[in-house]
């Protein structure tokens, strides 16, 4: 099993480039197909002025127009494509951003998104775009974080294990990744206070599940934990590890025409140090 096709979203983020980079090298290395699909973030036809000019401020300088951000984007994106010897393709839907990216997605075998950085709204087109993708889309989605280094290669990789539906679905999502890592350390994270069913080494099952496949695996032992938070426990642990990747089961569902994350999902992806590939 290996990526055949990959999806990168591309916008006008200042993240975009670093996302690119991986993107293009991954599609190198595997070799895969790259399709780059753009949908940016659309700003207010009307923006609202009143308050900067009513402190004696100039009114903020006119966007570009958005022929102009696709033409940037598009030209960044070959010209990254280019110097890595990557032939692309290039989509420009013009629907509705969240359904767009989930019907694309349904064409690749893992899709290259960005983090949400509040700070920069050109990171998420609309609302509840990356939750879509991930819930929605029916593939494997890697979210890249917004801030510090990407890593050159996912060499150590952590596979948060819980035995549901979700993570064994990341687990195979994952395979191709997992394979070519270094190390893959599976880790169960419980609560202290609830009884577990995975038997007396949670993700020992899995572990040999991944050494049949030629994984070098690593099953680390079970951390209970009441204090803090399953998803505050993982980032600590990739963070003592020097993890370059976290796989994980993405939780939730839609309700009402919105995307409703599970808890531990909704915090990685808020407060994500490092690329996480999650499935649902």
């Amino acid at each position: 099993m290996t990526y055949r096709t990959l999806l990168v979203h591309v916008d006008n983020s200042r993240q975009c480039r670093a996302r690119l980079e991986l993107a293009v090298d991954l599609a190198r290395r595997l070799p895969a197909h790259l399709t780059g699909i753009y949908l940016p973030f659309r700003p207010p036809a009307f923006p609202d002025v009143t308050r900067s000019a009513g402190a004696g401020l100039p009114p903020p300088p006119e966007p570009e127009s958005d022929d102009k951000r696709l033409a940037h984007a598009e030209q960044m994106f070959r010209d990254i494509c280019q110097r890595q010897g990557v032939s692309p393709e290039w989509l420009t839907p013009q629907y509705e951003e969240n359904s767009e990216i989930r019907t694309h997605a349904r064409y690749a075998d893992l899709v290259i998104v960005g983090q949400q950085d509040r700070n920069d709204p050109e990171t998420s087109p609309v609302v509840g775009f990356v939750e879509s993708a991930v819930l929605g889309g029916g593939r494997p989605v890697l979210i890249l974080p917004y801030a510090g280094k990407l890593p050159k290669a996912f060499n150590n990789i952590l596979l948060a294990w819980d035995g549901g539906r979700e993570a064994a679905r990341a687990a195979a999502d994952a395979m191709p990744l997992l394979m070519a890592a270094k190390t893959v350390h599976v880790m169960h994270v419980g609560r202290g206070d609830r009884p577990d069913d995975l038997g007396p080494i949670p993700g020992l099952d899995i572990g040999m599940f991944f050494a049949r496949h030629g994984v070098n695996v690593e099953v680390t032992p079970e951390r209970g934990t009441t204090d803090i938070s399953i998803a505050e426990t993982l980032l600590s642990r990739a963070a003592d590890m020097s993890i370059d990747l976290i796989v994980m089961g993405g939780y939730g569902h839609s309700r009402m025409q919105e995307w409703v994350l599970g808890g531990v999902t909704r915090t990685l992806l808020e407060t994500m140090t490092v690329p996480v590939l999650m499935s649902h």
